[in-house]
């Protein structure tokens, strides 16, 4: 299967804001550059979740050369180097497993620290140690008709962009989701499905301003089983360029 590409997106810095790309490059780890980065709390030795920490998406996050660049919804803007600390790569927990990550001797600590309001650390992390599930993941344009659709007949007003809410790799403009096992080429890629994709509270959470809109996205996605579930995850079968159509 073949399909256009709406919207394309990614984070630098994971639980940042999900910036779109007009084109990025899946590698057999997933997007480059997606979540190359974390926050970490030091103390606690825990890489900082986006949903205990929804400031983190008042801010953006891009690459200028050697150095990133960091904006606040304010627009205060901090461009700075990063530099592996003296003693390595350690071990911080993500949601319950390892994740190897090195932290960073960058001036952006301040910023990051003030914004959250705790101490924290820019760190590097390994490719896909502080991704949830699988590298890619996958909305189509009409499972978000059908959610737009069901939000107007209960009488909530419907977020814009409301695929802005899924922080999805890849928009794809089918009208039902690709089934798990099933293979699409986007651009020179190829993915494959793998499963529904399960969501938490940050989907509730402006994308812009980290603030909790009352949108019931989470209750509009419910499943008979209980689960929370919209788009599907993938991975990478062939490694290529993916651009947005149009």
């Amino acid at each position: 299967m073949t399909s256009l590409v709406s919207r394309l997106g990614l984070a630098l810095v994971k639980g940042t804001r999900h910036t779109d790309r007009d084109e990025i490059e899946l590698d057999d780890h997933g997007p480059v550059g997606d979540r190359t980065w974390c926050v970490v709390d030091r103390a606690a030795a825990r890489v900082l979740r986006t949903v205990e920490n929804p400031r983190l998406l008042r801010l953006t996050v891009a690459e200028h050369g050697d150095r990133l660049v960091v904006t606040t919804l304010e627009g205060q803007r901090v461009e700075a180097t990063t530099r592996g600390a003296a003693h390595g790569i350690r071990a911080f927990d993500y949601w319950g497993r390892g994740a190897r990550i090195r932290l960073q001797d960058t001036a952006l600590n301040a910023l990051f620290s003030e914004e959250l309001r705790r101490d924290v650390v820019l760190a590097r992390a390994e490719r896909g140690d502080v991704v949830y599930a699988d590298p890619v993941s996958i909305v189509t344009t009409g499972a978000l008709r059908r959610l737009s659709e069901a939000l107007r007949g209960s009488g909530y007003a419907v977020p814009s962009p409301l695929d802005a809410r899924f922080r999805a790799t890849l928009t794809l403009d089918l009208d039902d989701d690709p089934p798990a096992g099933s293979r699409v080429r986007v651009g020179d890629a190829v993915v494959e499905v793998t499963a529904p994709l399960e969501r938490c509270a940050v989907i509730d959470l402006d994308p812009v301003t980290g603030e909790r809109t009352g949108s019931a996205l989470l209750h509009h996605i419910q499943a008979q089983d209980g689960r929370l579930l919209f788009g599907m995850g993938a991975r990478v079968v062939t490694p290529g360029t993916v651009r947005r159509s149009g």
